[in-house]
């Protein structure tokens, strides 16, 4: 469209099935004249059918940049996963929409890049070189049926807390749930649901901005730490995530899938007032965060496969 990071004219443009916010992530695809042809240097490069380095335009770029930074991404939690365990697709989704960057900030067009571009580019650098304006925590795990709710304690150091400006938490959770076409208005038959609570008798912090779509497997919460349930104080430096899932719509009549769910969770504490606090130094200096090494599984994997029904 003429200016550095705006949509170009062929993006798809969403919203997706069932209203589902799409595209996800987008990529740079190479830029055109404005005759729409092909000049020297506005392409990316490639390799061609015969093993040639080239540089060519075109959207269909963009899937392969991204699929790059999926498995970068996975090469990298590989290395912080137990012997035997691997990163979660469902990880590496909350990850890099956690930390996507927006190609542009125009007023003019936020909205047609929200139907085109999504949450902007992917990366998977962050995972070797952190920013030290924030903290960032990932974690996986298992439910095992929609009674199981997991509780996993995450640090948020209270003098943080105290000296920034504007403390808050943003929380991104994915999961991998089946689907069923038959029922046409949902996206999948599960749906997650994320807690934030300064301690297990408090109740769940309210959210400073809800970003989810029905079902659609992906979810995110922006907290406000400073505004804590009447009653109720800071007073350790862990708080509790809570996350479970319930059945939405039925599975597919020949199919009969496992009770367990895969989900992730990528979350970010960040001071968002003039002063910027970074929480790298606090958090560093906890116990805890000394035990936060590895991606959590299951102690007992059990890979259960999809059952087929035989016709009645």
């Amino acid at each position: 469209m003429g200016e550095i990071g705006w949509p170009s004219p062929f993006c798809r443009v969403g919203p997706g099935l069932c209203q589902s916010p799409k595209p996800d992530f987008s990529a740079n695809g190479g830029n055109s004249t404005p005759q729409y042809q092909y000049a020297p240097g506005l392409g990316v490069w490639g390799l061609s059918p015969t093993a040639m380095w080239e540089d060519q335009p075109g959207t269909s770029f963009a899937a392969p940049l991204l699929a790059r930074e999926c498995t970068f991404a996975l090469a990298r939690l590989q290395n912080v996963c137990e012997r035997g365990a691997q990163p979660f697709g469902v990880a590496v989704k909350a990850f890099l929409s956690l930390t996507a960057t927006p190609p542009t900030d125009n007023e003019a067009i936020r909205e047609l890049v929200s139907r085109t571009l999504g949450r902007g580019v992917a990366s998977a650098k962050r995972l070797q070189s952190p920013i030290s304006s924030s903290g960032v925590m990932i974690w996986q795990g298992v439910l095992q049926d929609d009674s199981d709710i997991a509780r996993i304690q995450i640090p948020v150091p209270a003098d943080w807390i105290e000296e920034s400006d504007e403390p808050f938490l943003r929380l991104i959770v994915a999961w991998d749930p089946p689907v069923n076409a038959a029922v046409k208005q949902l996206w999948s038959t599960r749906s997650v649901s994320a807690k934030l609570r300064l301690n297990p008798d408090a109740p769940a912090q309210r959210t400073s901005r809800v970003k989810s779509h029905g079902t659609y497997p992906l979810l995110e919460r922006l907290y406000d730490l400073r505004k804590l349930p009447e009653g109720f104080e800071v007073e350790g430096d862990l708080w509790l995530v809570e996350i479970g899932y319930e059945q939405t719509a039925e599975y597919h009549a020949a199919m009969i899938f496992p009770p367990q769910q895969r989900v992730a969770f990528a979350a970010e504490l960040f001071d968002r007032g003039a002063k910027k606090l970074s929480p790298q130094a606090p958090l560093q200096s906890l116990p805890t965060s000394a035990t936060m090494t590895r991606l959590s599984i299951p102690p007992a994997i059990s890979r259960m496969p999809v059952v087929l029904k035989s016709p009645i």
